[in-house]
């Protein structure tokens, strides 16, 4: 997309992603793991979509990372990534629905390589079980599944 720009999330960026992060959240609490997803990011599974706004764009921690898709002037796809000792690893990508199929969520996972790539590090992505919608989409952004990681809380 032409008009598309993708660029760091902000201040000024939080109540629009807050919008994107409540319709994501619908799906996120649906699959298992989910709740275990929101805690890597700093924040509890009953998380409110502002909180988790504040945390994608203007949070405390120096490894949460934030990016924006921007198209005539209103943000209409947001990823998180956080930074790990050796890795770069995408938590979330989350486009707005009437936008999807339009290379939206590509274009965040390709800002956010080009980090790694800047940091030296290697790009990872994490999808839920059973959420085939993000594992596809990562794979048409050129990722390959090398580890399935199983836990077990106790």
């Amino acid at each position: 997309m032409a008009d598309l720009e993708v660029r760091p999330s902000s201040d000024a960026d939080i109540e629009r992603v807050e919008l994107l992060i409540a319709d994501g959240l619908a799906r996120l609490h649906t699959l298992r793991g989910g709740g275990a997803l929101l805690e890597t990011l700093g924040v509890g599974d009953d998380a409110s979509p502002a909180a988790l706004a504040r945390a994608v764009c203007a949070g405390p921690r120096d490894d949460v990372l934030g990016y924006v898709a921007v198209l005539e002037a209103a943000v209409v796809g947001v990823a998180v990534a956080v930074r790990e000792p050796r890795c770069l690893t995408v938590v979330g990508v989350h486009v707005a629905r009437s936008l999807r199929r339009r290379r939206i969520g590509s274009a965040l996972i390709d800002a956010l390589g080009g980090v790694a790539s800047t940091e030296g590090v290697r790009l990872e992505a994490v999808a839920l079980p059973g959420d085939q919608t993000t594992k596809s989409m990562f794979e048409a952004a050129g990722f390959r599944a090398r580890l399935l990681r199983l836990s077990v809380e106790r």
